[in-house]
Order: structure tokens, then sequence, then C-alpha cells
């Protein structure tokens, strides 16, 4: 049984949230999954391609997400296969994402509005865009705001129901983490895989394409944010293009490989390829993970306020709130610690805001930029990452070797993620083997 490789040229697999942003904006916002109707409906003149227990997939629905597919490949300078090839490998993903939703719809797995609202808002800051920008947007490109909301929902209930069904069942043993960290100190496979944090724009193949590029060059090499060329230059909003985060190498299209591995920090350059020119800048390296030896690294002990927005708390009342924690903090009126107690909503409030010693990656880019920004007993101004708007502290860090534990906890959950996709096609396999799939293409 063919089982679909089309996510795994676009380097991508579902397994949470962040896997839920990536997904939503390179492979073309929506992903060919059913929308609020029980059932897909054929027009009078639109062919049937495949039937999936009792749900149908027509011409039309194929047509347009191999488009799309080829659109965001294309973007990123990645070569489609060929059309053949890429539609049927485009029919196995719907066909396989059709028979999971049928399956948690029978499991009675929901997703209530209010996550749905979060997770879009998360979705739209992947692209630096508030919400209702990026929903304006999608308008423009023919995307309904209720599709959006439906495509999210679908991607969650797709992410819930493999976690059910796959990473809770996952066994990681005593004896497979030893044999992990010996292989490994012993100069076998590393764990590390360096990572790049980039940027790119895409200035798209037409008349005065190439001018415009080096002027983009030129502003990002003067310090330029994604941010303030966005807004002077909408049309460069472009899914799977911005602020990038971080990525190991393997994981970039091979166009900008050798420019992102070579240039110092902060160069910028611009790469040629039929969709345009793509404007780049190296903004961090670091390695990929945790050293699992006696080599010294950088912890750092710190604390943060978290206020998290909603429905319930505009962003602008969020800001307002952590400014006020923030000025009474430079006043001397409270401790941090009494703060975090009072205003922060995350697990930590209970200690004071307290998150212990941090390692290289423990935290999401926004947060770790902020962090490693300051001295030690320095305060953060009021900043926002992906779970809301924060004020870290730092209490004091330290050069010291992983800990065993940590060390075990690294192994434990790279044995984990590295079964976590076998163990996925495999029960993709059976879920295949027992749903009836008619196939006409």
């Amino acid at each position: 049984m063919q089982i679909p490789v089309l996510f795994n040229c676009l380097g991508l697999k579902r397994l949470d949230i962040k896997f839920l942003c990536c997904a939503l904006l390179i492979a073309g916002v929506w992903l060919g999954l059913p929308g609020a109707q029980a059932q897909s409906k054929a027009k009078v003149d639109d062919k049937i391609v495949a039937v999936v227990n009792n749900e149908i997939i027509t011409q039309s629905e194929l047509d347009r997400q191999t488009q799309l597919i080829v659109q965001q490949m294309q973007r990123r300078g990645a070569n489609p296969p060929s059309g053949d090839t890429l539609r049927r490998q485009v029919l196995e993903r719907m066909i396989n994402d059709r028979a999971q939703l049928q399956l948690a719809n029978e499991q009675g797995l929901r997703v209530d509005d209010a996550q749905v609202e979060a997770a879009m808002a998360r979705v739209a800051e992947q692209s630096n865009m508030r919400l209702a920008d990026f929903i304006k947007n999608l308008q423009k490109e023919g995307v309904t705001l209720a599709r959006f909301r439906e495509e999210v929902r679908n991607e969650m209930i797709l992410a819930r129901l493999r976690e059910r069904e796959v990473e809770t069942k996952i066994q990681v043993t005593e004896t497979e983490i030893a044999a992990y960290l010996n292989a490994r100190r012993q100069g076998g496979a590393e764990l590390n895989r360096p990572e790049v944090n980039w940027v790119q724009l895409l200035v798209r193949t037409g008349s005065g394409a190439q001018s415009k590029a080096r002027e983009l060059e030129r502003q990002l090499a003067a310090g330029a944010s994604v941010a303030d060329l966005l807004k002077t230059n909408p049309e460069l909003a472009l899914e799977g293009t911005g602020n990038m985060g971080w990525q190991s190498y393997d994981a970039v299209p091979s166009l900008f490989t050798d420019f992102l591995s070579r240039a110092s920090l902060n160069a910028v350059s611009t790469v040629q390829s039929p969709n345009g020119f793509h404007v780049l800048k190296i903004v961090g390296r670091r390695d990929g993970g945790l050293n699992l030896d006696n080599t010294p690294v950088t912890q750092t002990r710190a604390r943060h306020i978290l206020i998290r927005t909603g429905p319930e708390l505009p962003e602008a009342e969020a800001r307002r709130r952590l400014t006020f924690a923030l000025e009474q903090l430079r006043a001397g009126q409270a401790t941090f610690e009494t703060l975090a107690k009072r205003y922060s909503q995350d697990g930590s409030a209970a200690k004071g805001g307290d998150l212990g010693w941090l390692y290289p990656g423990d935290t999401v880019p926004e947060f770790e930029r902020e962090m490693n920004a300051l001295r030690d007993g320095g305060i953060s101004p009021v900043f926002e990452s992906r779970f809301g708007f924060h004020i870290v502290q730092v209490v004091e860090r330290r050069q010291q070797a992983a800990s065993e534990e940590r060390q075990r906890q690294v192994a434990r959950q790279a044995i984990r993620n590295s079964k976590s996709e076998e163990a996925y096609l495999e029960w993709l396999r059976q879920l295949r083997d027992r749903t009836f799939v008619d196939m006409r293409l």
C-alpha cells in the first residue's frame, strides 16, 4: 500500500501546533480537507477521482490542491515532481486525511471555537501579520474566513487523533536510552544538527524585479526589519516567506544552502530562481540541540510573567497590564515573584514565575532572543511571542555540562521522535487497509 510522500518532500509532519502553523502556510493554507459539510458534493460535470468510505473527492478538488502545492513548492525554490506523480501523491494525501477525519468523527474528537481562534492567530503570527490583515489577504486569494477556520479546526483534530492513536502508545526503554547515549559519547551519530535563523523575501519575476531586490537587500543590510519592509511592500507578504525562524540546513531549499551555511552572521544576498529574486539574510546560527557529552553550555536561570491574549483579552489590554506590572517593578513597589503570582497566566506563576535552568533551544526564538540580550539581574521590556505577552528576568547564568538527567531527557525525546514517524506510518497503513477506497484517477 502506497503511503503519501508529499509532506515528506515538504519536510513536514503532523506533530503539534507548531506544525499546524507551518503546514497551513507552506502547504498552501488549505490542505484539501473536507469543509464544514459532512460530505463533498460533485458538480454535475465534475469527475469523481476517488471514493473514501461514504465521501467523494472530485477532479476540481484535486486540480485545485495540486496547483496550490506546485505554487508553494516553487516559491520555496523546490522543484515539484512530474505532473502525474504529484497528482497521485496529492490524491493519496487527500484520501488519508479523509479517512483520519472520519475516524476522528467516530471517536467524537472535537475542537472548540476558542481553540480554533487562538490557533488562527498563531498562524497569522507566523506571517508577521495581525489576524485581520492575514484574513484579508486570504480573501484576496479566494479563501473565505469560514473555509480557513474549518481547515484550522480539521488540522487540530488530526493532530489530536495522532496523539491519541500513536504518540501515547510509544514506549522508550532504559536500555534504548543507554544505548543511544553510549553511541554518541563514542563518536557515533550526531544528535545536534546546526540550525540557521534566516529571512527570505521573494520579488516575483517581472519589470523592475531585479532593481527592487537590490533595494530590499540594501535595506535589510542596513538593519530594516521584515515587518517594516512588509508595511511598505505588502505584495511581499507571501506564504513561506518573511522571518523563516530556526531551521536545520537540510530543511531549507538546496538553492539557498550554500549561502546560509557559509556566509557570515547578518550577511545579505539575493539568489535568483525561476520564480524571481529571493533576498536572504542570516539572522543567527546555533547547534540544533544539546550536546550529549561533557562540553559546557550556557544555562540561564530565568523567570517570567505571561499574559495570554484571546477573545476575552485583546492584545492592547494584555500589553497594558504587563506595562503596569513593569512600572511597579522598576519603581520598587513589588518584587518580580509577587507580580508573577498576581498577573502571570503561566504554570510557573505559583513559583513566582521561576522557569528553572534553561538550556539553548528550550524556549521559543522570541523568548530566547530577549532573554539572551539581558545581563544577570536584567529585566526585559514587554515583548510578544506565540504564547502571548511576556516580561522576563535573568536571575543568573552558568557554564556547565548538561546533567545526566538532562541528557537522558534529550535522548528519550530523540528516540520518541524517531519512533513516532515510523509508528504513525504503520498506523496509517492499517487505517488505509480497513478503509474502503475506490481510486478512479
